[in-house]
């Protein structure tokens, strides 16, 4: 299946944008048992719209990409497999993106991406304000939520995006990192932005992206998840009893500007079994609650 993506070329400044459009996913957006495999072909849709008359080359390259992200260092024979294209020309691509800086090749002869991503990727993250402001206060969290992972994220078009992820002590596992893109019903940040949003805005971001369920936890029902935001809207912090992953909790709130906007969400995510106990509860929640106050003030005061 072919995930279209489009590149937005600025003439004047030299920049150039890249992102994702599902138009014809593999499954049915209102299915709820999405195959996590497929997941994430809906999450980094770039534009709001689908492209009039999409580049061929562009989506090849994006398959190629895409590949190279989901499988790692590859030869050129497996990458042609994998995309369905003759082998001569993913070698041209290939050949093409590693000029650029793009792609590297791996004394084996397989290609992978380069850190060029990271480099832009971070230039990104710098621009969005609320980062800045953040920061620090990100990182005393983690400091005092021991082996907790601490993770500040926003929406970008009906998705979470994953814009510091800090842990002090790394004696547990998590596999999530900066840039990470995921669903805001499955996640306890993204239920809290919901939670904030209009009726019609949440119904949009339902609409275009589904309720895929990531674990047998995960709310799949609309009505449920309504149910959920109402409770989320009462009590100030949002929950992930495992609909995320199987095993960890999260625990959320909403960063706000002064006129209530919503800026984006700060998380708390620990082993299930630890953040079950209520008083480990209550202390996650007050040092959430305090962190944000701060960064709601400094980022007012900027």
């Amino acid at each position: 299946m072919i995930v279209e993506s489009i590149v937005v070329v600025s003439t004047q400044s030299g920049v150039i944008e890249r992102g994702r459009t599902e138009t014809k996913p593999p499954y049915d957006r209102e299915d709820s048992t999405v195959p996590n495999d497929y997941e994430w072909w809906g999450v980094c849709r770039g534009m709001d719209g689908d492209a009039n008359r999409p580049i061929k080359a562009l989506l090849t390259m994006d398959d190629i990409v895409t590949a190279l992200e989901t499988e790692g260092a590859t030869s050129v024979t497996d990458l042609s497999d994998a995309i369905e294209r003759p082998q001569s020309v993913v070698h041209d691509y290939l050949s093409t993106l590693q000029q650029l800086g793009y792609v590297i090749q791996t004394d084996g002869g397989a290609y992978g991406l380069s850190l060029r991503y990271l480099e832009l990727g971070g230039g990104v993250r710098e621009d969005v304000s609320l980062h800045e402001v953040a920061k620090p206060e990100v990182n005393r969290l983690a400091e005092r939520s021991s082996s907790e992972l601490v993770t500040l994220s926003v929406e970008q078009n009906g998705l979470c995006v994953a814009l510091d992820v800090v842990q002090s002590e790394r004696n547990v596992a998590y596999d999530f990192s900066e840039g990470t893109h995921f669903h805001m019903h499955s996640s306890g940040v993204g239920k809290a932005m919901l939670a904030q949003y209009g009726d019609d805005r949440v119904t949009e971001i339902l609409d275009r992206h589904g309720m895929p369920a990531r674990t047998e936890n995960t709310i799949t029902d609309r009505r449920e998840l309504r149910e959920e935001l109402d409770r989320i809207r009462e009590a100030g912090v949002a929950f992930d009893r495992e609909e995320y992953r199987t095993g960890m909790t999260t625990i959320s709130t909403t960063i706000e500007d002064s006129a209530g906007v919503v800026l984006g969400g700060l998380s708390v995510t620990g082993p299930a079994h630890r953040l079950a106990e209520s008083d480990v509860q209550e202390e996650l929640r007050s040092e959430l609650l305090s962190t944000v106050n701060v960064v709601e003030l400094n980022y007012s005061a900027r």
